[in-house]
Formats: structure tokens, sequence, C-alpha cells
């Protein structure tokens, strides 16, 4: 059994839950409504807050779920692949993905801050 078959759906997962946090994460900041009370609110932040206690603990706890199935599934459906150049792939995805989601939040927060 090759040694990479799990290390492979990790990446894969880790990847998706990266990208997931950046996303939600501007979302939530982006997509606000007018609240009864005639102050915006931002339903996405509502909804993590009442499901989870805090927004924040809401979108960890989304991360890991989307995380774990999706390291399973890959594991279970992507088994077989046994390509040494696909690991080292994945590996340089998983970087440029936590680069790119790690600036982009920077900017979004620096832009936010400023505007």
């Amino acid at each position: 059994m090759n040694k990479h078959y799990f290390t492979r759906s990790i990446i894969i997962g880790a990847i998706m839950a990266i990208v997931f946090v950046v996303v939600i994460t501007i979302t939530g900041e982006l997509y606000k409504i007018t609240g009864a009370d005639g102050k915006m609110v931002s339903p996405i932040k509502d909804l993590l807050k009442s499901l989870h206690g805090h927004h924040w603990v809401g979108k960890g706890i989304w991360a890991v779920g989307l995380f774990s199935v999706t390291t399973i599934a890959t594991f279970l459906v992507n088994y077989k692949n046994q390509d040494e150049r696909s690991l080292n792939l994945l590996i340089a995805l998983l970087t440029t993905t936590l680069l790119v989601g790690t600036f982009t939040l920077l900017v979004f927060n620096i832009y936010e801050y400023l505007a």
C-alpha cells in the first residue's frame, strides 16, 4: 500500500477548508442587510452565531467538517493514485492556496479598515 494515499486526501481536504474559510469570511463581511432595528446585519454571521454561539466557532466547526468529509471522500474515491508527481503538485497547490488565502484576507481587511 502506498503510504501517500491518505496524505493526498489530507492535502485536498486542507485546500478545501482554506478556500471555505476565506470565502465565508469575505462573504460574511460583504453580504449585509438591514435588520429590523435599521442596523446593518450579516445573515451569514448571524446564522453561524445562532448555531454555534459565535461566528468564529461556527466557521471552525464547518471548516473541520468540510476537511473531514473531503479527506474521507477523496481517500475512498482516489485511493489508487500512485503518481509521486501528484503528491508534489498537491503540496505546491496547498502552499499556493495558503499563501493566496492569507494575502487575500490581509488585503481585504486592510481595504475594510481604510474604507
